[in-house]
């Protein structure tokens, strides 16, 4: 019976049981690492979409508003906007120019998007719920922007829920020792998906031009 070839060394040239089993356990981990990516990748473009004019953020789930509800107490609901763009914003009534004029902004990017509009949702989020009353917040986000969803808690939650989107502020004392008070916060607008991810964010400047966000949500929404 003719005997196995050998290596120069003197060692057989057929790779043993445990060689075997390493290259096998090699090959398999190398699969699994390939599927793994292919499935990252996946979901990342799920998630992303087309790209995005507006600053772009990281694609993950959007922040629960926990503690907060709506001008008739209810709860604010994610999984009901399913299908819809969502654009939140948070300001305060007593705000003398930002957020009024966000809101014209935001109204004159809806009113361009014709039939789309209907898929597009507003939130605005008081950070004075002090004189915010579900009343009071109603009246105004009729006012400037019917069909927005004004949202409210106590101090905790609307900190928490701030911190959460991203928003800095802060209360500023009448300097002339008054009773008034106003915020200073950061002035942009967030972009969340028709799947409840993070998509875009929007300076107070950006706002200005409508074409530009108009432009992302009919993108995001085709």
């Amino acid at each position: 019976m003719p005997s196995a070839s050998t290596s120069g060394d003197g060692s057989s040239g057929r790779a043993g049981p445990v060689e075997g089993w390493r290259g096998s356990a090699l090959r398999a981990l190398i699969a699994c690492a390939l599927i793994a990516l292919l499935l990252w990748a996946w979901g990342r473009a799920g998630r992303e979409g087309p790209a995005l004019r507006g600053q772009p953020l990281d694609g993950r789930a959007a922040p629960a508003f926990q503690g907060l509800r709506d001008t008739r107490g209810r709860d604010f609901d994610w999984g009901a906007r399913r299908g819809d763009a969502v654009l939140v914003f948070f300001g305060y009534t007593h705000c003398p120019d930002v957020c009024p004029l966000t809101l014209v902004r935001l109204a004159r990017v809806l009113d361009g998007l014709g039939a789309g509009a209907r898929r597009v949702r507003v939130v605005f989020v008081t950070l004075d719920p002090a004189r915010d009353t579900p009343k009071v917040l109603g009246a105004y986000l009729g006012a400037l922007l019917p069909g927005a969803t004004g949202l409210r808690g106590d101090a905790s939650a609307t900190a928490r829920s701030a911190a959460q989107w991203g928003v800095r502020w802060r209360r500023v004392a009448d300097p002339a020792g008054g009773a008034d008070y106003w915020f200073d916060h950061t002035a942009s607008v967030t972009l969340v998906g028709p799947r409840g991810h993070l998509r875009a964010r929007y300076g107070y400047a950006q706002l200005a031009a409508p074409g530009l966000l108009r432009g992302d949500l009919r993108a995001l929404l085709r």
